[in-house]
């Protein structure tokens, strides 16, 4: 992987924690937004619409990130971490609207170039055979930030206030950028770019790497699989809450409980990540986890019996999203290996719309029609996903894309 493994150990550790601190500060607002809406004198709605532009960023990801295949991913990622610091420092000294509504746009924008660099730069360093395992360690952060962060983000409000998180995160973060800066290796490749080109040649390299990346018929299935598997889990993510509620009559702790419950179940699926899918194969663990994904959201309905059941038809269904689209994260790093930043920040920014697709589908669909319509639809996409994969990766035998 690289000439110290334990440097490399050192970059994994500080990395994962890194990415740990994006997923909370993207999160936080979720279940804490009446007490913004409190802290700030607006009206909750006013707090729920900046979750909408936190997610819109993930669509400004392949801007900046493309960067980081002509200039190196250590760059991007050092810059990402300062507009970090920057935005949660700011939202913690100043507590006005404008001010979070600009640090959680920073905050999502820096993730959606981090987390593509940060792949980019594994799949230079990591074998393939080993990649799966190297990318689900540091996709523990997601299930970290349910399982911890939000849980003691929750306890440091209650006990000090809603901006304390934020000073938090900005002073970890600020403490992550020294050490990456410290502890990184240098990019394989010399990606700078020559001080002769020109502004024109550079924006039309951006233009070829885009055409090359669009052009890619293994590239068309994964964007189209991961964007029906996000609205899939959207559409039943934002109603979970209220499922429950109305349903089984929980107290607003008893859900924050259930999302632990999430938190364990996502973890798990990225620890399955870690360890079975370079065994079995990237893609065929993608199928196999996608139709176990498309097998759960339809079994939810029939479990619709008793609070247990449920519980533990939302385990199956995180746990089993959780190791699929992880796993596909590991297959997306070797599509174009000459432009995996590009590749993976367009990923993630298909994944993104698939997200905005399925939260407002999810409300509307819950308000009319209740749960059994939203388990239909989420299945039916998930099985949409396993059909991108299949017809993107539809092969010859003798093709080399059978190792995969």
């Amino acid at each position: 992987m690289t000439n110290d493994p334990k440097q490399f150990a050192g970059f994994i550790t500080i990395t994962t924690f890194t990415k740990l601190l994006f997923n909370i500060t993207r999160r936080l607002i979720y279940p804490f937004a009446p007490e913004f809406a409190r802290g700030l004198n607006v009206e909750l709605s006013a707090i729920t619409s900046i979750i909408a532009i936190n997610q819109a960023t993930s669509l400004l990801g392949p801007v900046g990130a493309s960067f980081a295949d002509k200039y190196g991913y250590r760059i991007l990622m050092l810059f990402s971490l300062g507009l970090l610091t920057i935005g949660t420092f700011a939202v913690g000294l100043i507590p006005i609207y404008s001010v979070l509504v600009i640090c959680l746009f920073l905050a999502g924008l820096a993730k959606s170039i981090f987390d593509p660099s940060l792949q980019a730069f594994i799949g230079n360093f990591v074998p393939f055979e080993k990649r799966g395992q190297i990318i689900g360690i540091t996709e523990l952060s997601w299930a970290g930030s349910t399982l911890v962060g939000i849980p003691l983000a929750g306890v440091i409000i209650e006990r000090f206030s809603w901006q304390m998180p934020f000073l938090i995160i900005g002073g970890f973060s600020l403490i992550c950028f020294f050490i990456i800066l410290k502890v990184m290796p240098k990019d394989k490749k010399e990606t700078k770019p020559s001080e002769n080109k020109t502004k024109t040649e550079s924006r039309t390299q951006l233009i070829t790497n885009w055409k090359t990346i669009i052009k890619n018929r293994k590239v068309l299935g994964i964007l189209s699989f991961v964007f029906f598997m996000s609205l899939a889990n959207d559409n039943l993510f934002v109603i979970y809450g209220a499922w429950l509620e109305q349903s089984y009559h929980l107290s607003l702790a008893a859900i924050g409980f259930g999302t632990v419950f999430i938190g364990l179940s996502e973890i798990l699926g990225e620890g399955c990540t870690v360890f079975f899918s370079d065994r079995i194969g990237l893609k065929k663990s993608i199928i196999i986890g996608g139709f176990l994904c498309t097998g759960a959201y339809f079994l939810l309905p029939i479990l619709n019996i008793g609070l247990a059941y449920v519980l533990a038809g939302l385990f199956l269904v995180f746990f089993t999203f959780e190791f699929t689209i992880v796993t596909s994260m590991s297959l997306s790093t070797e599509l174009v290996p000459e432009l995996r930043a590009s590749t993976m920040s367009a990923f993630f920014a298909i994944a993104g719309i698939g997200r905005v697709a399925g939260a407002f589908s999810g409300g509307i669909i819950w308000s009319q029609f209740g749960l059994l319509p939203i388990c239909l639809i989420s299945g039916f996409c998930t099985f949409a996903a396993i059909i991108s994969i299949l017809v993107g990766f539809y092969e010859n035998k003798s093709d080399t894309i059978t190792k995969f």
